[in-house]
């Protein structure tokens, strides 16, 4: 308890330099008011003022005095290291002013900038003259509360936050090795005991195969089952042929090359597109010509990617003379792709997503008109091409036939309810219901177009198809040996290897999805009933798949003329089936299969890809032990992924409106590394420091 008498300074935490203290004499005379000029500021008010200044423009430090020769101050470790130190969030949150008795209300910051530095004039008895009056301030009270954060800042800090989650969440997920190996074999023992147990039985009890050729010969009706079978194939195979693809849109003159394509100007500025590619510098010329005719170059943005720090091929050289945005996203996955160009495309209200492989027609309609409502995607039909957009093999024709008949039954479900998934080459997506689905997305690099699917019907967006064009998209040329050549994408020369070791691994595991889908969601309303009604079909696909090594055999050796015929007879329905859909459905487009494909290769191809089927789902439970013995991220959990969308933030994707009048000018985002520091409170601003190159066309940096 100081004594009664004690004075108490007002400002104790003032600094006062030695070598100022050195310059004073002492005064007997007590201050007054009076004495004050009006337009100097006292001690206090300038550090208020310097305070709010540096809090504007500069770091904030704890204590500090500014003006005046002052002799260095040594810099220690521990020095460096108190000034670096960030304050608390008590320190941090605001400063408040405090009046002067004789100072005015707040100056001029630029008035007071231009006193500092100057000696006061004259001197008192004989000494030298005051140096510069010191800008000292004083923090007086701490509030919550700091200044407004832009839109831009307010993304960042969100997007480093997830960055955070998601080095977490990948420490947290991360499985020994050892548990990784036991979770393995695990599954290997489970799923022999399952075959010899459950299946064969024997000497505990007769199997369950047994038992379904017992009751197969003895109770079941083969007629019924049958029945049932063709029946069920019937609605689904003959119910699209009711519906028709949309009418053509206007033809394109050779004057209305470019993005002045008066149909498609306003939803074409309005929309990004995003070309996700992998060692593409051989195929994307072509696809970046065809999208200028309908997208300006300012608007189309390619994601090259793979695992390595710098591009790994010259698809950015191939770039340049089209004036794109070029992106090179050190991950190598298709889905991250996409995910660091969504955000890339942030600024755009609707994004278009294809492969590095489809050639959009010049009159490609771009209906993002069409997304209002529940409807948050746009799939298109799409149709198989060789090389240089000639019909091709017969397989490519084949496949042809494939992608316009499922283009038609997607249309249909679209209209009932919604379709199952757009097709991984191709689809329109409303920007900011895209980046809902990335944050849902499971993160699996395989059947990446299917879990987005289920993932839009889940969080309440319907999905249908814009049909009045076929985007060309090019596709293996044999189904098990090919003859040579490359692809862009994952690469594959043949059916065999593209579907059996891609698109059919999750057909058991998507069982789980679809049946969950079916008992559990409801955020469609009414249209959940039509879209349930074609989830159930892929469900009860699956169920062939799995239940045919069985019963195949088991009905031949019951009934073999009876099941022959049944056999031909199911076959015969589906070339019906075709034979309708090109004769109506496609002669109407003008987009006919030929005849002797359709004929004679049509059928043996689709009994084989059957074959194909059934093998991979079985495939595909072996090798689920070593897929899911390692816990697979989110897209959003992956904080690689993050990391690239965090640099992003910090750099201006769009172009300006002097850029945008310069011919063949595009932009080069190189995304390398970043380094990030962990901020020490919470609520501060995260820290991270930035190396990524920006280049432009002509090779100079921007």
């Amino acid at each position: 308890m100081p004594a009664p008498n004690t004075r108490m300074s007002v400002v104790d935490d003032v600094v006062i330099p030695a070598h100022l203290l050195a310059t004073t004499t002492p005064s007997s005379h007590l201050w007054n008011s009076s004495h004050c000029d009006p337009l100097e500021q006292g001690p206090v008010q300038q550090a208020i003022q310097t305070a709010v200044f540096e809090r504007e423009f500069g770091r904030l430090r704890r204590s500090a005095t500014v003006g005046g020769d002052q002799p260095p101050k040594l810099r220690t470790i521990a020095n460096i290291r108190r000034l670096s130190e960030p304050l608390s969030v008590s320190e941090l949150s605001s400063i408040t002013e405090v009046q002067s008795p004789c100072v005015s209300p707040r100056p001029d910051f630029n008035a007071s900038a231009e006193c500092v530095g100057e000696p006061v004039s004259g001197s008192r008895d004989g000494v030298w003259p005051l140096p510069p009056r010191p800008q000292s301030y004083r923090i007086s009270r701490i509030e919550t509360g700091s200044r407004p954060q832009t839109g831009r800042q307010a993304a960042r800090h969100s997007i480093y936050d997830i960055y955070q989650e998601a080095k977490e969440r990948r420490v947290a997920l991360q499985r020994k090795y050892w548990v990784q190996v036991l979770f393995e074999y695990a599954v290997y023992l489970i799923l022999i005991a399952f075959i010899y147990f459950v299946l064969i039985g024997i000497p505990l009890w007769k199997g369950a195969v047994w038992w379904l050729y017992y009751v197969v010969r003895f109770e079941f009706v083969i007629h019924g089952g049958w029945a049932i079978t063709i029946g069920v194939a019937f609605v689904y195979a003959f119910g699209p042929l009711f519906v028709s693809f949309e009418k053509d849109p206007p033809a394109v003159l050779e004057k209305l090359e470019g993005a002045k394509l008066e149909h498609n100007r306003k939803t074409a500025q309005d929309t990004a597109l995003l070309i996700p590619c992998y060692k593409s510098a051989n195929i994307i010329g072509p696809t970046l010509e065809a999208a200028l005719r309908i997208f300006p170059p300012q608007n189309i943005f390619v994601i090259a990617n793979g695992n390595a720090p710098e591009p790994l091929d010259n698809t950015e050289e191939m770039c340049r003379p089209y004036g794109v945005n070029h992106l090179w996203c050190p991950v190598g996955s298709k889905i991250i792709a996409q995910f660091v160009g969504c955000y890339a495309a942030k600024h755009f209200p609707n994004v278009l997503l294809i492969d590095d492989d489809c050639a959009l027609p010049a009159n490609f309609p771009v209906v993002s008109d069409r997304l209002k409502g529940r409807v948050q995607c746009i799939g298109y039909t799409i149709k198989s091409v060789g090389p240089a957009s000639s019909r091709g093999t017969f397989c490519q024709q084949a496949q042809d036939l494939e992608y316009k008949i499922s283009g038609l039954q997607r249309a249909f479900a679209g209209l009932l309810g919604s379709a199952t998934f757009p097709h991984g080459a191709i689809s329109l997506w409303r920007t900011d219901f895209l980046k809902q689905t990335f944050h849902d997305h499971p993160g699996f690099s395989v059947s990446e177009d299917w879990f987005f699917g289920d993932s839009c019907r889940r969080l309440g967006g319907r999905i249908t198809m814009c049909s009045a064009v076929f985007v060309e998209t090019e596709t293996p040329s044999a189904v098990f040996f090919s003859g040579g050549g490359s692809r862009g994408g994952f690469g594959e020369m043949t059916i065999f290897k593209q579907r059996f070791m891609r698109w059919n691994f999750f057909f058991v595991n998507g069982m789980y999805f679809n049946m969950k889908y079916i008992l559990c969601n409801w955020n469609l309303g009414w249209w959940e009933l039509g879209a349930k009604l074609f989830v159930f079909q892929e469900v009860y696909e699956t169920l062939l798949y799995l239940v045919a090594p069985f019963m195949l055999p088991i009905s031949f050796a019951v009934r073999p003329a009876f099941c022959g015929i049944m056999l031909g007879a199911t076959n015969g329905l589906y070339l019906l089936n075709v034979v309708l859909f090109n004769l109506i459905h496609l002669r109407k487009k003008k987009e006919p299969v030929s005849w002797t494909c359709l004929l004679v290769y049509y059928m043996p191809y689709k009994i084989v890809l059957f074959l194909i089927n059934v093998a991979s789902c079985y495939w595909s439970l072996f090798k689920y032990a070593r897929y899911f013995a390692n816990r697979h991220l989110k897209v959003i959990e992956d904080d690689k992924a993050v990391e690239v969308v965090l640099r992003l933030e910090e750099m201006p994707l769009m172009p300006t409106e002097q850029t945008k009048k310069l011919p063949g000018l595009g932009r080069s985002f190189s995304v390398t590394k970043v380094r990030a520091r962990r901020p020490t409170n919470a609520s501060q601003q995260p820290s991270v420091s930035i190396r990524a190159s920006v280049v432009g066309v002509d090779g100079n940096w921007i």
